[in-house]
Order: structure tokens, then sequence, then C-alpha cells
């Protein structure tokens, strides 16, 4: 294709979006305005501004979703003004009810709101009984791809452009200015090139139209990936049941997310499930099968609730979880299943978690309240509704109140905790509860660093030969017979003869008794031969090895992690 043609092309690409969709182009155009304005004052941007810019961007799926209506239901112009005014109202209310200011719960808001409108702007022109809804979606999804394609490709090629300037012309171009071209790409090409490529109410699909390559990517590399994810997930839960051990926070995000990208997935394959017997079997299975991996995420995140209580993203965990499971409850017990209710009930579900009595934030605001009564009832500091001083409760408490207040710092406001006085913070806690504030919110771990004296004298009485290795020379041979290697991904000492393995030994055993009695308070600890040495044997060799230094980290479950460590190892050979 020529250059001119292309650029014709997208020129008529662009006069068509602004023609069709002037409002969302509007609005685009502005979000990209304030923030370069944020960009280059170059210091931290007035409330107003950081509000005007997020209403903006809020503004582009909205007047979209509400344009997208009018085409769904009429040419009328005298309605298509209704339309428009409705949006705008609906704009300045919420820049006014729900951005009067910026916090967690106010960005948590714009973020749903923003994928409440972006579901209703892909659903609405086929909602209800449109069918081919499925092939329709693959042509917006389709249509993104090739504009971030586009976009990358012009946002690199103008940097080109700006770091030659700067190079050869001997012009300066400030590193905002990158920033600042990206969001001109973003906002002005991007999307403006997409609009364009919005299929019209007369565009009609079939499945006929279901693209090859996107046929051979899902049924051939997609569908084969998720069954072997599917055993494995399968295979992970009967060792959790076995063991009884429940990893921290990790199935619930294993399962949500592969749950998903299964959704999308067996969405997409829809309308060729019948034509093509991998996609036809994959969804009559996966739809089933999942189930149970639904309700064992469900059972991993009761045993954290339990624990620690709701909070926001431990609701949208469960919530996406209970709109999964509807999902695929629907297909199994529906023949001929409306997919629009797909996204639309998805919209619903952000909608519940964010603006009503059954909120994210309503939820976890009661459940944290009720968790700190709980434990201030248990250490017995309530008295007729007000706090009283306990300076002997104990450690693990001391903690969980602390992790609550912090929790209610940083996100529902001190104001919502209950019992507390009026002007408390957590400055305020050994005034208010007798010990002081800890901050368990965030994983802690502890650094350490022992190291016996620098020249120290070595008896190497006994032993036959000796070598030094450390943790990044990994793997040495030091004769023909013997070789030697250090595991740094489970700070393992492995001694080979003749390529055989004849010794195995992890040095996290040896700091284990050090770590003990010196904890990790200094950091620079100098001890003694013996405290960094372990004498060891077996039928092929006696070994002792010491730590000339070591370094690491132990978290709060006292698990030691080896960062680096310099070691000698002595050895003979039994006879």
């Amino acid at each position: 294709m020529r250059i001119s043609n292309l650029t014709t092309r997208l020129t008529k690409a662009l006069e068509s979006s602004i023609r069709r969709f002037p409002l969302t182009v509007l609005s685009a155009f502005a979000t990209c305005i304030t923030i370069i304005i944020m960009i280059e004052q170059k210091r931290d941007p007035s409330l107003t501004l950081q509000r005007l810019t997020m209403i903006f961007a809020l503004s582009i799926p909205i007047t979209l979703s509400f344009k997208l209506m009018w085409e769904k239901t009429g040419r009328d112009l005298k309605q298509l003004l209704i339309y428009y005014l409705t949006s705008i109202i609906l704009i300045i209310g919420y820049y006014f009810i729900f951005l009067n200011k910026i916090d967690y719960i106010s960005t948590s808001r714009f973020i749903g709101t923003n994928l409440i409108f972006y579901l209703v702007f892909l659903f609405i022109p086929y909602f209800l009984n449109r069918e081919n809804f499925e092939m329709y979606s693959i042509k917006i999804f389709t249509g993104f791809f090739i504009t971030a394609i586009y976009t990358a490709v012009l946002f690199f090629g103008l940097s080109a452009i700006l770091f030659t300037i700067d190079s050869l012309l001997g012009i300066k171009v400030e590193s905002e200015t990158y920033i600042e071209t990206w969001f001109v790409c973003l906002f002005i090409f991007a999307v403006n090139y997409f609009l364009s490529l919005v299929p019209k109410k007369e565009n009609t699909f079939t499945k006929f139209d279901f693209p090859r390559a996107f046929n051979i990517l899902l049924n051939y590399i997609v569908i084969p990936l998720l069954s072997a994810y599917t055993i494995i997930l399968y295979i992970y839960f009967f060792k959790i049941i076995i063991t009884q051990n429940w990893p921290k926070g990790l199935v619930s995000h294993l399962v949500l997310w592969y749950s998903f990208i299964t959704i999308l997935v067996v969405f997409f394959i829809h309308p060729i499930k019948e034509d093509v017997k991998i996609a036809y079997y994959f969804t009559k299975t996966i739809t089933k099968i999942i189930i149970p991996l639904i309700i064992m995420m469900f059972f991993s995140m009761g045993i954290r609730i339990n624990a620690y209580g709701v909070t926001e993203p431990r609701y949208y965990v469960i919530i996406a979880g209970i709109w999964i499971l509807f999902v695929f409850i629907y297909w199994n017990i529906t023949k001929q299943p409306k997919n629009t209710l797909i996204p639309s009930t998805l919209a619903l579900t952000i909608f519940i978690s964010l603006f009503t009595p059954l909120s994210s934030f309503s939820i976890s605001r009661y459940s944290q309240n009720k968790r700190f009564e709980n434990l201030l009832i248990k250490n017995n500091m309530l008295k007729d509704g007000k706090i009283q001083k306990n300076p002997n409760t104990n450690k693990d408490d001391q903690r969980k109140i602390s992790s609550i207040i912090s929790y209610f710092e940083t996100r529902q406001g001190i104001d919502k905790l209950k019992y507390v006085p009026k002007d408390f913070n957590s400055s305020k806690m050994n005034e208010v509860f007798g010990f002081n504030y800890e901050a368990p919110y965030f994983p802690k771990e502890q650094y350490f660093y022992y190291r016996i004296a620098p020249n120290s004298l070595i008896d190497i009485k006994g032993y036959e030969y000796f070598i030094q290795l450390n943790s990044y020379s990994q793997e040495v041979q030091n004769s023909k017979e013997f070789s030697f290697k250090y595991y740094n991904s489970n700070s393992e000492i492995a001694i080979f003869k003749d390529n055989k393995e004849v010794y195995r030994k992890n040095i996290k055993d040896i700091i284990q008794s050090a770590y003990k009695k010196y904890g990790t308070f200094r950091p620079d600890i100098e001890l003694k031969i013996e405290e960094l040495s372990l004498v060891d044997e077996n039928e092929t060799l006696k070994v002792k090895i010491i730590l000339n230094n070591v370094s690491g980290r132990v978290d709060d479950n006292e698990d030691i992690r080896v960062d680096g460590c310099d070691f000698l190892i002595m050895y003979s050979i039994k006879k």
C-alpha cells in the first residue's frame, strides 16, 4: 500500500470517528490536554486538575455508550440531543458527587465505573436478543489490537525523530516530551482510529466471518494450554487436600485469572463450537470441571477471611468468583445461551461492588469493625463503649489491632473505625491502647550479615583437602576426581566424585543456630569459627564447612533466604 493511500485511509478513518462520536473525541482531547498540563507543571497537580483529568477520561466510555444506545434505538436527532444531555448530566453529577476528593474509595469507583461503561459499550448494540454478539465482540477486539499496534509504531517512530533531533541537531528534547508524545498518540490517534473501526448498526456478522488466524490461535494453541493448566491445577489441589497445607493468597489468584481467561475462550469459540470438534469438546468439558476449582477457591478465601476479616481485595475475589460461578452454571443449564448476559452481568456485579449497601467498602468496613470489637473484648479493653488501656495485650493481638488501624487510615478513613476518639490517629496508640503502633500491613523482612573475624587461623587437622567457594561461582572442578556445586535456589552445597553426587548439605542449617542466638538486630556480627561451621560425614566423606561470611533475609515466618555467601569446604575420603 502506498504511503499516500495509507494517509488518505487514516485521514478518512479519523474524520469518520469525529463525525460519528464527536463528544467522545472531544473528551479524549480534553483528557490529553489536562494530562500534558500536569506533566508541564513539574510539581504535584492541584486537586481540581486531577479531578478534571479523571472526569474527562471517564467521559470517553460514557459518551460512547450513550451514542451507541441512540444508534440502537433510532436516528431521531431530538432523541440524540436527549442522549447527549443525559450523558453530560451524568458526567457532571459524577464529578461533584463521587470525585469531590481523591482517595482510595473514589479512585476504586473511578476505575470500576470506567469498566462498567466500557462493558456497556461492548454489549449495548446487541442487547438482548440480537444474534452473533460473539462475532461483533471479535471485531471489536481485533480493532483494539490493530489500534494498539498502529499506536505503538507511531509512538516509537515519533520518539525516534525526537531522539534524532536531540542527538544530531543539538536541540534539547526534555524527557517529559516523550511522555507527552505517548499521551498524544494514545488519546488523539488511538481513540480516534479505534472509534473508526467500531461496527455500525447495519453491519452484520456470521460465523463464516470468524478469522482463520483467531481460529488457529484459540483451538490449537490456547485450548491445549488451558487443558494442561487445568490438569496441573487439579494435581495441585489434590496435593493441598492430602497435605492440608493451604498457601497464602495463591490459590485464589491461580483460579481467578484462569477462570476469566477460560470464560473469554469459551465465549469466543461459541460461534464455531458445533463445527470444530476441539472447540465442542473443550466447551462441553471445561464448563463442568472448572466448577470444583472455583469452589476450592471459595474455601481458600474463607480461610483467609476467617483469620483476617474482609478487605476490599478479598471482597473482589469473592464477588468475582460468584459471577464466574454464575456464568459456568448458566452455560451448563442453558442450551441456547445469550452471551450478552456475560458482560452485562459483569457490569452489574461491578456496580454492586462499588455503589450499593453491599459494596466492598461497606462490607469491609463492617467486617474490620467487628474484628476490632472482638479483639477489644478478648483483651478486656472495651467498657461502656470506650477503649481501656491494656499494655499486657499479647504481641499478636497488638499487631492485629495495629493492622486494623492501618487499614482504616489508608483506605476507609479513621473516622469510620468504631470506639476510637474523634481526633485519634496511629501516633496516639500508646495513649489510647497502652501499647505502641506497629505497621504489620506490609510483609516485613529483616536482614542479617554474619562473618568470622578476618585472617582467622583455621585448623585443618584431620582433613586431606580444602577448597574455597562462593555463591557467585556456583560450580568448580578442582581435580579430575572431585567437583563442587552450590545451588542458589535452595542454598545447598553438593560434592561430586567422578560426576556422581556423594554429599549434599543445606547451609541454612549453619545459619539457623546463629540466627537463633544473635537475631538480625546488628547488621554486622563477627562470630567465632565454631559458630559458623558444621562438621558432618557420610559413608564416603568426612566434611567440615565454614562460612567466611553470609548475608540474607528472614521473613515474618522466620524462613531464611540466603542472598550471598563465601565458604570453605574441608574434606577427607573415607577408606
